[in-house]
């Protein structure tokens, strides 16, 4: 889903073999997640609904190779660069092409994330420079910084909604009690309500500025 309020943007698999994830998820507490939390539930009424709210970083890498090459490159680049984890602030899951990317949240009975991306993010560019630049790795076709955030939803169906219809409510900005996690002026987001492999990640990316591309200028 995106600023585009594409909410039945189903994420097309469009064969890039080589597309595998680095997730990076903060050791200890969160602050950034904590004030979300404490915004959504005390001052925006989301309190009887959400339980919890964890964030992570998603890397998105697309490679020129072979899936079992693309998993290799990319356990290197997360455990022998420095650059995508910080051990000492970061730990991080691998996910290789093929599998789902793990869910944030094991504790909640409703699980429906919110994938968001800028439209001009600052790091991807000096990150995808470096990577090449110190590890001269030439299969590397690009790469792709995302926030995944993960609400502990519970109750909805008890008060007549969809546990995706609140994380709609929680992401997309309508309202001053509406809309807290996306910025509409310089991200894109969709929600993710299913297992998404990297690859289907950076398909639904790719199909939402598409179609953004498509619209005529104001």
């Amino acid at each position: 889903m995106s600023t585009l309020e594409s909410r039945d943007a189903g994420p097309a698999i469009r064969g890039k073999a080589g597309v595998s994830a680095i997730c990076v998820r903060p050791i200890g507490t969160d602050l950034v997640a904590a004030t979300a939390f404490d915004t959504l539930s005390r001052k925006m009424g989301f309190g009887n609904v959400l339980e919890s709210l964890r964030r992570e970083t998603l890397w998105l890498l697309s490679f020129d190779c072979e899936e079992s090459r693309a998993a290799e490159l990319t356990a290197a680049l997360a455990e022998n660069t420095g650059i995508f984890v910080n051990p000492n602030t970061h730990r991080h899951v691998l996910v290789p092409p093929g599998r789902p990317i793990p869910a944030g949240r094991a504790d909640c009975l409703e699980t429906v994330a919110a994938a968001l991306w800028s439209y001009d993010d600052p790091q991807s560019g000096p990150v995808e420079a470096a990577v090449r630049e110190r590890m001269k790795m030439t299969e590397l076709l690009g790469l792709r910084r995302m926030t995944v955030w993960w609400p502990g939803v519970r109750g909805a169906a008890e008060r007549g909604r969809r546990p995706a219809e609140v994380v709609l409510s929680l992401v997309a900005t309508r309202s001053r009690l509406e809309g807290l996690l996306a910025n509409p002026h310089s991200e894109g987001w969709y929600l993710v309500e299913s297992p998404h492999t990297p690859a289907m990640m950076l398909a639904a990316v790719e199909e939402i500025e598409g179609r953004q591309d498509g619209l005529p200028d104001e």
